[in-house]
């Protein structure tokens, strides 16, 4: 069979003793001894040398196309992309469209590679030389290693489904494996290529590496058909049978007793290591584990990154005789070379054991030139592993990123119990990772021991069905006593138990547990728990690929958990919140003999009360007089008959409001609640306004102005943000305005008091937004905000009643307008309902310094209590006056709230420059006393 030479690959990148430094001194060595030869021979080694030239144009071609796939620079030059202006374009075109730039490259170099095999087999079949080149030379390589002929080999494409591939980390469906071990081409690989243990080779390996046969010469200048076919047909991961196929080769080629492979991986700290061993004896079955003196060599040649060729093993002082545990397994003759990447990097590495001479049984040393011929093997065995880890890591990726989406799916739907919701994501890891068992500990504040229960998921392949079940922990169950361990250490646990270790009382063979950390890393709320490979996978060990499945299923059911305790106390919360609300529905409910004497009462007429005079004043009423003053204001406007709304219902609704004012307010009260809505009901009986606003807006404007200071509790918002009460953490902004709304809406659903229950549903969601922006426009801060565009339309006569906007904005005004009118009140009653507001802002002044140890603004501070007059005036000439000559340019009608507003302006300025001269006249008459007394 012809075999791969250094020889052979001279373009090659190699370092060390082998790769393409070595190779060309071991070729140039041997065509300088040829060409001592006698002239006979200079004639035959030069005909070698031309043949051996032609030959290696073809491999040195090959040579570079089999650098590794994803190398962005060999393939941007070898496309044409050299070192130019747009270099660096092309570069960072390449970066943001990776994806795209490595499929289209590894999609043009298997076409490129094809190419370039076919080439060389054609290449071989037009040779017309004599079969060995060694008789033309006068003298056989006794360097080369014997080989056997060319063996036929069935493409790996054609070949019958493997019974194991390279990774143990696929994600199969367990409908989709056969019962003969077959695999789905769906599969996850790992990135590290922890390999399974190979199986013996009588079982591994097809019928025709498996059957002896005589070793012959590899033939100097040809490549090695069988690991060029294998890289040339290789587009998926690497099959364990195709490793043992390639250490049997290996085995033939350097006339070893056995050959044996173990890849690199990095452990849990991150540093390199050896994984799993193959190897190509047919009398040994690995298992987990190899021998302490196969891990001391191999282990030597991963640290070192060069070939170790022994002669004899057991007078080698690096490797003690006390590693070999038995006397037939003390090897005497030792070949190891690296398999290195295209980054220099040992990823594995290979070893031959024991060299025999043909047709002996005495052992021999292996040469330089096994070790040459090893070490080009390892060349293309490299690419090989290299490509088929770029396919396995891609595939990798792809499913691992399929099972995150599906797990997140999952987490978020809803589930009647938190059982329910963790036997569906067991079920799902449980194929994922080819598990026995699933089982997920729970730990609760509440438990007095680690954890307060457990939900146990049994997955049984032979008919895809899972066995779930929520029960009690057993504290002596040993998988119990590993959960405890995890818990307490936070860290991920995989262990494995020998068959000598298993029992009847533990059936544990394999085992990963992860913590469930909670919303800070300290914080341990469960273990998730893994047990037992299934029967018939690639391994029965759980490697660190089912790790990082574990660790991600283990963040998606701390989610899951922490997302249905949140939704159980959002539940707890909403049930709570309903019984607060039939508990508040029932206080703020009038008595039934309220309701019934004010549904038979008389009302009296409007003029009785003198609803329609802007100069209003309730201080001589009753309490029963004011709320008949309210029925009779919606009497007037028609508005049960407009709404169809029940008597009774008016009724207990007016009552229902009164009661939900506080009594204990000075003046954010009933009495000031009565006040806005006799002046927005005086407003809308101007001809002006009674013309242009529709029934549900005069509706919306009574409701949002008898109801925009419900539940005041005589502070305002800066108040409430300051003293971070649960109104500001609720709302944010203007957060009593929307607390009035929110009373407003809960009394107007709250049964018996549903007066807007006729409405249709287009009228209701109209009404209720209106009196939600209605209540809203009474906080000061959003006024100023309006007001400069409501100055500017009134200013230019432009206010149009057709346009939605204006009309809103004017509602606006109207509902500020009605919340402030009592500057326009007569002077006797305007001083005293001055004085109930500063009464109630020195309230709240004297709570900011004493509670929360803040200066209070100087319209709240007691110490300016004789500078009332001087504040009044500032707010009528900022906030009043404005307000009041706008809306009268508009509505002539609403003139005499800007006179009322006018003449008490002249009686707080009086006051303040009376207060003045009173204050200039004790100053005078203090600096003459003490003039007095200092004479």
């Amino acid at each position: 069979m012809p075999c791969l030479h250094t020889e052979s690959l001279p373009s090659l990148p190699a370092e060390g003793r082998y790769g393409v430094t070595s190779a060309r001194r071991g070729s140039q060595g041997s065509r300088s001894k040829s060409a001592k030869k006698g002239t006979n021979g200079e004639k035959g080694s030069c005909v070698e040398r031309n043949d051996s030239e032609k030959e290696q144009s073809i491999i040195t071609s090959a040579g570079w196309f089999f650098s590794p796939l994803w190398t962005p620079g060999a393939k941007t030059q070898r496309l044409g992309f050299r070192m130019g202006k747009d270099s660096e374009k092309v570069k960072a075109w390449l970066d943001d469209h990776s994806d795209s730039a490595r499929s289209y490259f590894s999609r043009s170099s298997r076409h490129w590679m094809h190419g370039c095999v076919e080439r060389a087999r054609a290449a071989q079949t037009l040779k017309t030389e004599p079969r060995s080149k060694m008789t033309i030379l006068g003298r056989r390589r006794v360097s080369h290693p014997p080989c056997g002929p060319s063996r036929g080999h069935v493409h790996p494409a054609t070949m019958e489904r493997p019974h194991s591939c390279l990774s143990v980390h696929q994600t199969d469906d367990p409908v989709c494996l056969d019962r003969v071990g077959g695999r789905s081409p769906r599969s996850l690989q790992s990135t590290y290529f922890s390999f399974s243990p190979c199986v013996s080779r009588s079982k591994c390996l097809p019928h025709s590496l498996s059957s002896p046969r005589p070793a012959g010469q590899c033939k100097r200048g040809e490549s090695c058909n069988f690991m060029m076919r294998l890289f040339g047909g290789l587009i998926r991961p690497l099959q364990n049978k195709i490793i043992c196929q390639i250490l049997q080769h290996l085995s033939e080629i350097t006339q070893a007793q056995r050959c044996c492979l173990s890849m690199t991986t990095v452990d849990k700290t991150g540093v390199k290591c050896l994984g799993s061993l193959f190897q190509s004896d047919e009398e040994s079955v690995y298992g987990y584990t190899q021998a302490e003196w196969d891990k001391c060599i191999m282990g030597y040649v991963v640290s070192t990154g060069r070939p170790l060729n022994i002669s004899d093993a057991r007078e080698d002082p690096r490797f003690q005789i006390e590693l070999y545990e038995r006397e037939e397994d003390r090897p005497q003759s030792i070949l190891s070379v690296p398999i290195l990447n295209h980054k220099k990097e040992v990823i594995g590495v290979v070893m031959a054991v024991n060299k025999s001479r043909p047709g002996t049984c005495v052992g021999s040393f292996f040469s330089e030139q096994d070790e040459k011929v090893l070490s080009s093997h390892m060349v293309l065995f490299g690419l090989i592993l290299e490509n088929s880890q770029l396919c396995e890591s891609s595939e990798q990726e792809r499913k691992r990123n399929q099972v995150l989406l599906e797990l997140a799916q999952l987490v978020s739907n809803d589930y009647p119990s938190v059982d329910d919701m963790l036997i569906k994501l067991a079920a799902f890891i449980l194929p994922v990772t080819k598990a026995q068992f699933c089982t997920v500990f729970i730990s609760d504040d509440s438990s007095t021991g680690p954890f307060s229960k457990m939900v146990h998921i049994e997955h049984k392949e032979s008919n895809c069905s899972d066995k779930c079940s929520a029960r009690d922990y057993d504290s002596s169950d040993i998988s119990y006593m590993y959960a405890v361990h995890v818990r307490n250490s936070m860290k991920t646990l995989n262990i494995i138990n020998r068959p000598a270790q298993i029992s009847k009382v533990s059936q544990i063979r394999s085992l990963i547990c992860t913590p469930l950390r909670g919303k800070q890393r300290d914080n341990v709320i469960g273990v998730c728990q893994l047990v037992n490979k299934m029967p018939f996978t690639e391994t029965e060990v759980f490697s660190r690929a089912d790790e990082h499945f574990l660790e991600d299923f283990a963040v998606y059911c701390a989610l899951g958990l922490q997302k249905f305790n949140a939704q159980q106390r959002a539940d707890k919360t909403r049930a709570k919140l309903a019984v607060t609300k039939e508990v508040l529905s029932y206080q703020i409910s009038a008595l039934q003999e309220e309701i019934d004497a004010l549904e038979e009462a008389v009302i009296p007429s409007a003029d009785v009360f003198s609803l329609l005079d802007f100069g209003f004043s309730d201080f001589d009423m009753s309490q029963t007089a004011m709320t008949q003053a309210v029925v009779r204001m919606f009497l007037d406007l028609n508005l049960p008959q407009e709404f169809n709304i029940d008597y009774k219902t008016l009724c207990q609704w007016v009552l229902s409001i009164q009661k939900c004012y506080r009594s204990n307010v000075v003046y954010h009260n009933w009495s000031h609640a009565l006040r806005t809505a006799q002046c927005m009901f005086a407003m809308l009986q101007t001809k002006e306004l009674k013309s242009n606003f529709s029934s549900l807006e005069v509706l919306a404007l009574m409701i949002a102005s008898l109801c925009h200071d419900l539940d005041h509790r005589g502070v305002n918002n800066s108040f409430i943000e300051r003293s971070n009460q649960p109104l500001a953490q609720l709302y944010g902004h203007s957060s009593l305005e929307h607390h009035h709304y929110d009373m407003c809406l809960l009394i107007l659903n709250n049964p018996g008091s549903q007066i807007l229950s006729s409405l249709s549903l287009n009228e209701y969601r109209a009404c209720v937004q209106m009196i939600e922006k209605n209540i809203l426009a009474t906080d000061l801060a959003i006024y100023i905000e309006k007001r400069t565009n409501f100055f500017k339309l009134a200013q230019s006569n432009s206010c149009l009643w057709t346009e939605e906007g204006h009309r809103e904005l004017l509602r606006s005004m109207l509902m500020t307008a009605s919340d402030i009118c009592a500057i326009t009140k007569p002077w006797p009653v305007q001083k005293r309902i001055a004085e109930l507001v500063a009464t109630e802002f020195f309230a709240q002044g004297d709570r900011e310094k004493y509670e929360l140890n803040i200066q209070p603004m100087h319209v709240m501070d007691r110490e300016n209590s004789t500078r009332l007059p001087h504040m009044q005036v500032d707010y009528i000439d900022g906030i009043c006056s404005p307000l009041f000559e706008a809306l009268a340019s508009i509505c002539e009608s609403c003139s005499p709230l800007k006179e009322g507003c006018r003449r008490n302006r002249k009686h707080w300025q009086q006051l303040a420059d009376g207060g003045e001269e009173e204050e200039r006249i004790k100053i005078k008459g203090k600096t003459d006393g003490e003039r007095e007394e200092a004479s």
